[in-house]
């Protein structure tokens, strides 16, 4: 599911101009992460932390909050010492909170000395990638009104794997940008973006190709166990997981 359809999902129980701005950051701050620039990333994950408590705010006491004038301890304070009933509660009002803030936590300890010889940067970027996902996954699971297939497809959407130069849009297509991959290293690599066994027919579909070339890549690749094929589609082995981390996009 494409970032436009989670969009229009999550603003259907969240306040439009919320949750819009909540995915803008969201998708900016992944943006940097995938480019290298570890402190933008941090920076836009910060953003993302101060609107996810500005989201459970609104709809915990139905109040309009001013995006421009987020005060996060103060909301934070707030948020945690509410009553809370039952496990959504819990989850909504201590859990993500909780995470909102170890991000926000993050992004203000800037000058706090390091051991020079490692970078703090990419390992705190990475940790507020994750803990992004997290949040935006327990928004979805929490208020989505979907059928629970729906629900299950946006969820993976927001967790599968990755990769910097890889383009998916509305459709679910995906273009590799990366020049020089033979079509072998292309539908590896769409396996590996994907994250999950899809059909055949959908492969064909994505990589906008023809289904003799997915069937004779297919029966190739299990030949050297890099994917598993039956009846219900294609995914990588652990040996093709590997191959596509080590050789694809190791450089």
């Amino acid at each position: 599911m494409s970032m436009k359809n989670i969009s229009e999902e999550i603003s259907k129980v969240i306040d439009k101009d919320l949750s819009n701005e909540l995915l803008k950051e969201y998708d900016l701050a992944r943006r940097f992460h995938f480019l290298e620039d570890w402190e933008k990333s941090i920076l836009h994950a910060s953003k993302f932390s101060e609107l996810t408590l500005a989201v459970i705010e609104n709809m915990v006491d139905e109040k309009h909050i001013d995006i421009n004038n987020i005060h996060f301890e103060k909301l934070f304070n707030e948020l945690i010492k509410k009553t809370k009933v039952t496990g959504k509660d819990e989850i909504l009002m201590l859990a993500i909170p909780r995470v909102a803030k170890s991000i926000y936590t993050i992004r203000n300890k800037r000058r706090v000395a390091h051991i020079k010889a490692v970078d703090p940067n990419f390992l705190d970027s990475q940790y507020c990638i994750s803990a992004c996902d997290w949040i935006l996954s327990q928004f979805v699971m929490l208020f989505l009104e979907s059928s629970p297939t729906e629900v299950d497809s946006i969820v993976h959407s927001l967790i599968e794997k990755q990769v910097p130069f890889v383009e998916q849009f509305e459709d679910n297509s995906l273009v590799i940008l990366k020049e020089g991959l033979n079509f072998r290293e292309q539908f590896l690599v769409a396996l590996y973006r994907l994250g999950k066994r899809i059909s055949k027919k959908e492969i064909t579909r994505i990589l906008k190709t023809y289904s003799q070339l997915v069937n004779s890549t297919s029966k190739n690749l299990e030949k050297d166990k890099l994917v598993h094929v039956n009846d219900n589609g294609v995914v990588l082995t652990k040996k093709g997981l590997k191959f596509v981390e080590k050789k694809l996009l190791s450089h």
